[in-house]
Parts: structure tokens; sequence; C-alpha cells
């Protein structure tokens, strides 16, 4: 990772939490709101945007990092570890979610992820001792180093920092052996065999690892909500996901950060707008309309998503007389990615 990039982050991470820390609790639910989103989009990214294995089973996989960060929590363990507990349990069943992946592709795998996003709501309902049944898990406040999370603001904060460690570990992944692996058995299974590659093992280690992300966004979403229900991982969630990482740009990691921040400021815009015009009832049944229409228009018009207008818009830019293209601008030279990275 370039120093340019790794600075922006760290600057774009402080400015979020001196947000959290100065806004009221309203600007610190949206603060702390979009950072779980992101972590949740990143761990999507990952498994469809750079091993090519579509998955329609993140709500479920967050539903399992919700409710066992939330018994650890309420067992007495430390945040930390109860998230870190909830990252290594959902890496575990997002492995047995990716088993199929290994005799099935495309549509056929899709569809078992659906069985498997159905199968987990049903446990979530009948595991009652676990998960509260119907009625959801009350989860306590949780407490990171033994320190209280006492206030909105300081939760955001902790979710934002959250963010920010799970995209540096991610990009760095990507630029590692296995990284690439991910990214040639995304455009060819019988390629990458014929590399070398075991692709039985690598998609195991994207869906292991995209889970451990997936936990621990769910275990934030459970410290956050101090509830995890059933009703709040349902396939809609999952949906949500994937049309954030839809519109911020498969296979970028800033593309699920920006779809992540859309998603979630887009229906907060809406009703703020309804309720200056007093249209927020005919604007809130029309929200599902509109959010649908935006992915399929996203899909025609920008496929890849929110994340490129921005390096086009500056190629679209003017140059001085009688400068040289830059590499990576239309008409300069291709612009030679590390380990196969997108641009």
């Amino acid at each position: 990772m370039g120093t340019r990039r790794l600075l922006l982050a760290l600057a774009v991470a402080a400015v979020l939490i001196a947000l959290s820390l100065l806004l009221g609790r309203f600007g610190a639910y949206l603060v702390r709101a979009v950072a779980i989103a992101g972590i949740g989009a990143l761990s999507l990214n990952l498994l469809i945007g750079y091993c090519g294995q579509i998955s329609f089973a993140q709500g479920a996989l967050l539903g399992v990092g919700a409710y066992v960060a939330g018994n650890l929590g309420n067992a007495g363990v430390d945040g930390v570890l109860a998230l870190l507990g909830a990252g290594v349990a959902t890496a575990a069943i997002g492995a047995l979610i990716g088993l199929p992946a290994l005799r099935l592709r495309g549509l056929y795998f899709a569809i078992a992820t659906l069985a498997a996003q159905a199968i987990l709501e049903y446990l979530f309902k009948m595991l009652e001792p676990f998960t509260g049944g119907v009625s959801g898990l009350v989860i306590r406040q949780p407490a990171f180093f033994g320190v209280p999370v006492a206030s909105d603001q300081v939760s955001a904060a902790v979710s934002v920092l959250v963010l920010l460690i799970a995209w540096l570990a991610l990009t760095r992944l990507t630029r590692t052996n296995l990284g690439r692996a991910f990214l040639v058995v995304r455009e060819s299974e019988v390629v990458a065999k014929g590399m070398g590659i075991d692709v039985a093992r690598t998609k195991a280690w994207a869906f292991a690892i995209s889970g451990f992300v997936a936990g621990i966004a769910g275990g934030l979403i459970g410290f956050a909500a101090r509830l995890a229900s059933p009703e709040a991982f349902t396939l809609d969630l999952s949906a949500d996901y994937i049309a954030m990482i839809i519109v911020g740009g498969l296979g970028s990691w800033a593309g699920p950060l920006v779809g992540a921040a859309f998603v979630v400021l887009l229906p907060e815009a809406i009703q703020r707008v309804g309720e200056a015009f007093d249209i927020a009832n005919l604007l809130s049944a029309l929200r599902e309309l509109a959010f649908g229409l935006l992915i399929i228009l996203f899909l025609i018009f920008e496929p890849r998503g929110l994340s490129s207008l921005l390096p086009r818009l500056r190629w679209a830019q003017p140059r001085r007389r009688g400068a040289a293209p830059s590499l990576g601008e239309p008409g300069g030279a291709a612009v030679a990615t590390k380990g196969g990275e997108r641009p």
C-alpha cells in the first residue's frame, strides 16, 4: 500500500472519529452505522469482488456474529475478545457455507447460499437458550479493555477504528500470494488449477476470512443495538450489502465504503426531504422502489460503481497544452497494477 493511500485512510478515519465525538447522538449514530456497514461490505467484497463467489447469506453471518458477541459480552467477556470470538465462530460458519462451492458454481451456488440464509434464520428462532428465540437476545453494554462504552459517540469512534483496521488488513491481504490466488480463481478456475493453485483451499480461505470480518461487523451491530433478533438478519439485509458493493464498485477497496455510506445515508436523506415537504409517508412507501431502481441504473450505466467516478472525472479535465497524458489516462500507458488489482 502506498504511503499516500495510507495517510488518506488515516485522515478519513480521524475526521470520522472527530465527527462522532463532536456531533450529537444522531450524528454519532450515522457515523457508527456507516462504519459498521462498511466493515460488512468489505467482507462481502472480498468474497464476491475478489474471489468471485456470489453469496446471499451475508445477513445470516452478521446475525451469527451478533449472537456470539452478545452471549460472550453477557458472560462478562471483554468487548475486544467478544468481537474476536464472534469473528472466529462466523469464520467457521462461513467456511461451512462455502463447502458447496467446491462442487457448485454460479447460479447453483448462489441458490445454495440462499438455503444457508434460510437455515440460519430458522436456527436463530429455534435455538432459544442461545438466541432468545423470536424475542431476541438482550445484550449488555460492552466494555473494551475494561473501559465501558458509555455513549454513542465513543461507540461510533470504536466502530471507525475497527473499520480502519479491517480495511488495512484486507487491502494488505489482497497483495499477498493468497490475495493474488483469489483474483485468479475469480477469473478462471481452470487457469488457476493450471497455475498450481489449490482452488478448494483458496475458496475455503475466502469464505473463512470473509466470515471472520462479517462476524466482527455483526458483533458491533449487536453491541450498538443492544439487541439481536431474527428479524434484523434476514435476506433483506443480505440484499442491502450486495447493493452496497454494487453501488460502490466491485473489486475495489474504496467501493464498499462509498456504497455503505450511500445505502445507509440515502434513506435518512429521503426521510428528511419527506419531512421538510410534508410527504414523508409517500416517500417512505416509494423508498424501496427507488432503491431498486437505483441498483438497476447502476448496473446498466455505471457497473464499476461510484468509486470509479472520481478518477474518470479527473481524466476528463482538460490538460495543459503540451502536457503528456499520465499513466492510466486515455492515451497514456496502461496502469501496471500490483497483484492484478483493478485500477
